[in-house]
């Protein structure tokens, strides 16, 4: 995990980027206007440009549901909203980096491609092919990616020319990478 915000969340103002957005498609079409974009969020015009205006606060049930219909990153979309609840901006990164974390944590707990990953390794027919592996654990080569993405991240698995369990489990079973990963994620999140 990066420690270092994206260029899209170093201002966490959340009608700075209505504004922006906007801008952008005005940019594209001069005659796009603010029902158009009033239209598009699901809201009146008139609100919208209040909100734009400065003169209204984003309504609070707005905020998310204008933010899925941006297309918005779950994180960029909980940092504008604990923005809009006035948290500073040292506050709303750590935020942002805790809800990384326990992403990260739930898909450890909530699918079997990581530890069958590590289990395959072990394999003597193994190969470092995501396909001929995807194939061999009947799961998506995308899941597969994602879970390989994700022991790499947390140092359980590294390929420098070769594919190496750094796990140190002797039989890497659901409940003992999970315990392993989860100790690695709060060690992570305590240092953050």
């Amino acid at each position: 995990m990066s420690s270092k915000p994206s260029s899209a969340l170093l201002h966490p103002d959340f009608r700075a980027r209505l504004r922006d957005e906007l801008a952008r498609r005005r940019r594209v079409n001069r005659r796009y206007s603010v029902r158009a974009f009033g239209e598009f969020l699901g809201v009146d015009h008139s609100t919208l440009s209040q909100v734009l205006r400065g003169v209204r606060a984003v309504p609070a049930g707005c905020l998310r549901n204008w933010a899925a219909r941006l297309k918005l990153s779950a994180e960029e979309t909980e940092l504008y909203a604990a923005a809009e609840c006035g948290n500073d901006f040292e506050t709303l990164v750590k935020l942002v980096h805790h809800m990384q974390w326990m992403a990260e944590a739930s898909a450890l707990m909530t699918r079997s491609a990581h530890w069958r990953l590590l289990q395959l390794l072990r394999a003597p027919d193994w190969r470092p092919d995501m396909r001929w592996a995807a194939r061999r654990l009947d799961i998506e080569v995308d899941e597969l990616n994602e879970a390989l993405s994700r022991l790499l991240r947390l140092g359980l698995l590294s390929i420098d020319g070769e594919w190496r369990d750094l796990s140190g489990l002797e039989d890497p079973s659901a409940e003992r990478v999970v315990e392993l990963a989860l100790a690695r994620l709060r060690g992570a999140m305590s240092a953050a």
